[in-house]
This record gives structure tokens, C-alpha cells and sequence, in this order.
């Protein structure tokens, strides 16, 4: 039986947003240093009062719990003289966040330094000839993305105030200002994350190329072998060409090496090009615009001002949320994909392991043990695996520890402080939370509203990325959660309904671009519905109605 204990005192919450499944070996050591650490320098840059949002794991499934700045250190408990001196430097750091809008030097130094960057390297790594390379070599490949993806990891989780303190702040504040809930306000921002939309800037090149060509066209939407179609457009259009080299390595959804790249499914890259050579590109901005202005004439005249450098600041940085995850450890944690491989295919080609796929289940050094002929036993490592796979569809309890405390009530923080922690806990939240049973009864699913609508039509349920390729036009998606891989088939939903996340998780944010509804962190719709199944949901209620 499998024991569920907290890995330290205090209550701790699964993140069940981002990885709701038992994590490989390798992402267990190389992800929470790298997420602790971008967390804590994030939360005293800005000053909000919080320590980090610590992660750690248990039975390979991530745990977070919100650790105070004022926590007892390695020397034992601070003085209340410490205690006071910090608080009054974090109050100062929140202060002076708003007035000199911090966010957008953070902003300049993602556009400017990090991301392209990142993206060098990222291609740097991915122009190495994997089966032209030693072993000896091959292992010291493995060891350097491995360092890599600590360091994208860190990055990813380094802008995490600059992308939420803004949007959150919009949306808080709005609220007061027009009378209406936070969560109703999204639809301002709408359009203004093109890298959650059918067409993200770094593909716009690429998709008027296709437009311009009748056969990329015809291949796009044709049948046949889908990496042979691909390969034809490619050496057709550069433009082409050059896009999905750059995306290839990515990989398509979640954190972990045992997720496939994109260059792995080359049906969905032809679905999103399919999507992009007929979508209207500024639908979104222009429902979003008209959106913001109807919500404007709710704004007292002397406060219309102010609503609009708020907007403006939450629209300059919202696309940061998706940004810092694709460019930074997604593609990182793709390129190591791929080297594992490559050492899985060696190696089972010498007899040290039962199949490819299991040296994901290894630690770096057991990866670069099994090239110079040691490393693991390979029954050991299958074992391994099939126990990820099996806690997997167990599943794991939402909480460990003791029940979380209510948290300080902000009211009495100074203003800078109370801002501050107001909008990120509620972006925080918005994403990482989910209700904690589910609800309902045997014809209805509740959960929570992320984008507003209705619509009835047939459920698709997608259990793995290869579920989505039987997607058809008009069905709505029932998944545990959604990412990347999902924006090739966003012209085909009709609607949304996910096991986890909340109303700013990924699927409520592409749904609110694409202009359908969606009902998220329901706990178990996946369980509750099944592929052919009539179902209504409502966005705007959180209702999910089996009709038939």
C-alpha cells in the first residue's frame, strides 16, 4: 500500500494544475532546487510576504505549501527585531514595485536578454548530432542539458510576480471600480498572450508562407503520412522549415522527460497549421477591446484614468504566464528527452535495458552510468516505470499535513502590502486551485467557470496527447487538464471541461481566447464522462450536464 506522508511539518497542497501525475526520476531531482529557488528571489524582489512557495515531492507527485518569510531559519527562529526590520524592507520593496511599475523592467529583461537567449541555446544544444556522438561524449551531453534545465527551471519561476502581480492588480482593483466580479474581467485581456492562440508571433511567418501556397495548403488538410506531408511543406517553405525547427524539441504538455516533443507529432503540427491558415487573427483583441470598453462605462469618470493604465499594465505582461514556460524548461526538458532516448536506444541495442522508453525512468547519473556499461539492472528500471504508471492512475490525495490554516487577513497589512499579496494569492489561486471533492450527481458535473457560454454537443474524452488526433470538429474536450499540445486542436472544441486547475489555468485562459466556454478543476469529469456522451456545460455557471 502506498504511504501518502507530508515531506515536512506544516499542510501541504498537491499541485494538481501543472503536474497532476507521478513524476519521472530525473524531473524529481532536477526540478525543485531550480523552482524554490526563482520562487524566493521572485517574492523579495517585489517583497510579498512569503518566503517561497516550496516544492517538493512525494511518490514522485509535486507538493507546494506557502512558507512566511519570517520562518524559523537554520539558526532557529528569527527576533521580533529581525522579524520587524524584514517586514519593513518588504513593505518598502512593495511600495516602491507599484511606483515605479517593477514589472516592466522584468518585462524588458525577458523580451531583451532571457528569451532570446534561451532560445539560442536552446538550438545550440538541439543542432548536436545525438548519433554522432560517443558515448563518452553523448554522456557528457546528457549531464549538460541536464544543467540546463535546472537553469530554464530556475528562469521559468524567476518572472513568476512580474507575469501574475499586474494581471492580478487589473483584475482586483477593476473589480471595485466597475461593481463586478474579478474573474468576469479576463475577457479584457483576451488576444493579448498570442503564444496561447492559434497563432503566436513566432509562427505568423511561417503561416503566411502556407497561405501563399496552394500545395502547403492541399498538404495541410490532405491525407497521408503526416511526417511525410510535413517534410514536403518544409522543404517547400523555408519559412516553414525554420518554425518547427525551432518548436520541435519542446516538448508538447507538462514538465516531465516522458512527455513526447512536439517534433514527435507531426499530425499536430499540421493541426495547428491547419487552424492558423483560416483564423482571424485579431478576433480576439477586437472582443477584448469591445469587451474593456463596455466595462469602462461601469468606472466612475474620475477612476477611468487609473482603470486604463491598470488594463494596459495586466495586457503588457499577460502573455509572460505562457511565455516563460515554452521558451524556458518546456523546451529544455524536451532537448533532455531527446538525449535520453538516444541513450535508451544504445542501450537497448546492448542489452542493458528491456525498452527505449525506460531510461527515462533513470536518474541523470544512471543515464550516463548506462553508456560506459554500469548503471542500473534493467528489470529494476521497467519496475520503475510501471510503478510511475501505477501511482499514476491511483492518483494521489489533494492534501497532506495537518488542514492549512485560513490565510492573515490582508485588511491589515499597510496598502503597498495589502495590494500586493491580494493579487498575487488570487492569481496564485486562480491557478493552482481546484475544488477539493468533487460535485454533483450522476448527471451533473460542477466545477469551476473559466470562460463564459454555453454549449451542448458530443464529449471527446483525452486521456494522452495521441487521444487528440481523433478529436472532430464541434466536440468538447474532457481532459485531466490541458497545455501546448492542445493549441493545435482549439478549432475543433467547442468547449472545455478539465479534472484540475482553476479559472486561470491554461484551459481557461485558450478557451477565453478562442471565445467558448469552459468549466475547469472539477476533480473527476474524466471519470464521470466518456467519449459519445451529449453533454452541456456552462462557463459561466461551472455546469457540465450529461444529456444522453
Amino acid at each position: 500500500m502506498t504511504e501518502w506522508n507530508a515531506p515536512a511539518p506544516g499542510p501541504w497542497q498537491q499541485d494538481s494544475a501543472h503536474m497532476p501525475v507521478s513524476q519521472s526520476a530525473c524531473m524529481a531531482e532536477l526540478y525543485p532546487e531550480g523552482f524554490n529557488r526563482g520562487f524566493s528571489e521572485t517574492f523579495a524582489r517585489y517583497g510579498v510576504l512569503l518566503d517561497r512557495l516550496a516544492m517538493s515531492q512525494v511518490n514522485g507527485f509535486v507538493y507546494h505549501q506557502p512558507q512566511p518569510f519570517d520562518m524559523p531559519g537554520p539558526d532557529g527562529p528569527l527576533s521580533e527585531e529581525e522579524i520587524g526590520a524584514e517586514f519593513g524592507r518588504r513593505l518598502e520593496l512593495a511600495a516602491k514595485a507599484f511606483e515605479t511599475k517593477l514589472w516592466r523592467q522584468d518585462l524588458d529583461v525577458w523580451d531583451n536578454e532571457r528569451k532570446p537567449l534561451s532560445i539560442e541555446r536552446h538550438l545550440e544544444l538541439d543542432a548536436i548530432d545525438l548519433g554522432g556522438l560517443d558515448n563518452a561524449r553523448l554522456a557528457e551531453h546528457v549531464l549538460q542539458v541536464a544543467e540546463h534545465v535546472s537553469a530554464m527551471v530556475y528562469q521559468h519561476h524567476r518572472f513568476n510576480v512580474a507575469a501574475l502581480l499586474p494581471v492580478g492588480d487589473f483584475l482586483l482593483q477593476g473589480s471595485g471600480m466597475t461593481g463586478r466580479p474579478p474573474t468576469t474581467l479576463f475577457p479584457a485581456l483576451d488576444g493579448y498572450s498570442p503564444v496561447s492562440g492559434i497563432i503566436p508571433d513566432d509562427m505568423e511567418s511561417a503561416v503566411e508562407s502556407i497561405q501563399g501556397s496552394d500545395a502547403a495548403r492541399g498538404l495541410c488538410r490532405g491525407e497521408g503520412d503526416p511526417s511525410e506531408r510535413l517534410s514536403e511543406i518544409r522543404s517547400l517553405l523555408p519559412a516553414v522549415d525554420q518554425y518547427v525547427r525551432s518548436i520541435s524539441f519542446r516538448v508538447l504538455d507538462g514538465f516531465d522527460v516522458v512527455n513526447p516533443t512536439i517534433g514527435e507529432h507531426p499530425d499536430l503540427i499540421l493541426g495547428k497549421f491547419a487552424a492558423a491558415i483560416d483564423a482571424e487573427p485579431n478576433a480576439a483583441r477586437s472582443r477584448a477591446d469591445a469587451f474593456a470598453a463596455e466595462a469602462r462605462s461601469d468606472v466612475p469618470k474620475d477612476q477611468r484614468q487609473e482603470f486604463d493604465e491598470l488594463l494596459a499594465e495586466a495586457r503588457a505582461v499577460y502573455r509572460l504566464r505562457d511565455e516563460r514556460g515554452l521558451y524556458s524548461d518546456m523546451s529544455a526538458i524536451g532537448l533532455l528527452r531527446l538525449a535520453l532516448l538516444e541513450v535508451g536506444r544504445r542501450s537497448k541495442a546492448e542489452g542493458r535495458v528491456n525498452d527505449v522508453d525506460d531510461v527515462l525512468d533513470a536518474t541523470i547519473d544512471e543515464a550516463a552510468a548506462l553508456l560506459g556499461g554500469a548503471g542500473p539492472d534493467a528489470d529494476a528500471l521497467s519496475q520503475r516505470r510501471a510503478r510511475r504508471l501505477q501511482l499514476t492512475a491511483e492518483g494521489a490525495p489533494r492534501h497532506l499535513g495537518p488542514p492549512a490554516p485560513p490565510p492573515p487577513p490582508v485588511d491589515e497589512l499597510p496598502p503597498p502590502l495589502a495590494r500586493l499579496m491580494s493579487a498575487v494569492g488570487f492569481l496564485v489561486e486562480g491557478i493552482l486551485g481546484e475544488m477539493d471533492e468533487p460535485e454533483g450527481d450522476a448527471g451533473t458535473v460542477i466545477g469551476i467557470p473559466a470562460s463564459g457560454g454555453e454549449c451542448q454537443g458530443s464529449a471527446r474524452l483525452i486521456m494522452a496527447v495521441s487521444d487528440l488526433i481523433e478529436l472532430q470538429p464541434g466536440e468538447i474536450v474532457v481532459a485531466p487538464s490541458t497545455g501546448e499540445a492542445f493549441n493545435s486542436m482549439l478549432h475543433l472544441m467547442s468547449g472545455i471541461v478539465t479534472d484540475h486547475g482553476s479559472f486561470a489555468c491554461h484551459a481557461g485562459i485558450v478557451a477565453r481566447e478562442m471565445g467558448f466556454p469552459a468549466v475547469v478543476g472539477t476533480v473527476n469529469a474524466t471519470s464521470r464522462n466518456k467519449t459519445g456522451d451529449t453533454i452541456r456545460i456552462d462557463g459561466t455557471s461551472g455546469e457540465v450536464t450529461v444529456i444522453g
